[in-house]
């Protein structure tokens, strides 16, 4: 054989080579395998999928879905916990359709997943009426127990989507099942002082008024430093034409605000949120 035909027939198995071992991934996605690849064993689609989500999570969200989505193809099964952890950083980082279309996935997979799915539809989404229908299922696996979907019971989250329907009543309801299940088996301090907030809110809505200030004090009396409770309770006085007292409680929230106790998240603005703006605005209209 002539020299130049086996030089030839090398480079081309050494092309086919290459081929197979590379990806078919855009430029920066493969710009980043090939990083990837001096550190980890990538012929391990987990830890393919894990360069993916770090890059993500790091903001390079293209190129770290697209080696997400190369590492599940290379995946005798995926679970649903695994297109679970592709939604959440996406949803961290506004990348909604990508999150949600791995959701349903994941919930088909594992209905299990129907709570943190609820919970993100609730506050990331607020897709209030998809949400409630997710929570509902995941309760439903359940009976007779109180799930805490991602930390928080699933009557205080049930509740906060009715609140935001529009269905006060409901959302009272809710609140008072988690409230009142916590009070009886570990005590009123050990509840979540927000839902006491927002059950007085709800309250409010109804004309309630009475019974709101009752939750206001609730949510100090577990969290002094509410600042949210002081200022919707001032707001519930004021309601009611006590406008000394709502003076001092509205007083009191504007110097927990000057404080920084503001009930807040990284990614999400909380519900009934309250802003120095609002307690300043609420002391000027009551004028000296």
């Amino acid at each position: 054989m002539k020299p130049w035909i086996t030089v030839l027939l090398f480079l081309t198995a050494r092309s086919a080579a290459c081929a197979q071992s590379q990806p078919g991934l855009g430029p920066e996605a493969l710009k980043v395998w090939r990083e990837a690849g001096r550190r980890y064993d990538l012929a391990d689609p987990r830890n393919l999928f894990h360069v993916g989500y770090v890059e993500v999570y790091s903001g390079n969200d293209e190129a770290g879905n697209e080696l997400m989505r190369h590492a599940l193809s290379l995946m005798d099964s995926v679970s649903g916990e695994t297109y679970e952890e592709l939604s959440v950083q996406n949803t961290k980082n506004g990348n909604h359709m990508e999150a949600v279309a791995a959701l349903e996935k994941a919930v088909a997979l594992d209905p299990r997943i129907y709570g943190y799915y609820g919970w993100v539809l609730l506050y990331y989404y607020h897709d209030y009426a998809k949400a409630l229908e997710c929570l509902e299922k995941y309760d439903a696996l359940t009976p007779g127990f109180s799930d805490a979907p991602a930390g928080e019971d699933i009557h205080h989250l049930k509740g906060l989507c009715y609140m935001q329907l529009g269905d006060p009543e409901k959302a009272v309801g809710q609140f008072d099942v988690y409230i009142g299940e916590t009070v009886r088996s570990y005590g009123e301090e050990w509840v979540d002082p927000y839902t006491f907030a927002y059950k007085g809110r709800c309250l409010q809505r109804l004309r309630r008024t009475e019974e709101a200030l009752l939750c206001y004090d609730a949510a100090v009396r577990v969290y002094k430093y509410n600042t949210e409770a002081h200022y919707y309770k001032a707001l519930a006085l004021l309601d009611l034409g006590r406008r000394a007292e709502a003076r001092v409680h509205l007083l009191r929230a504007a110097e927990l605000a000057g404080q920084n106790y503001f009930y807040r998240d990284v990614y999400v603005e909380f519900f009934e949120a309250v802003y120095r703006q609002d307690i300043e605005a609420a002391l000027a209209g009551m004028g000296k």
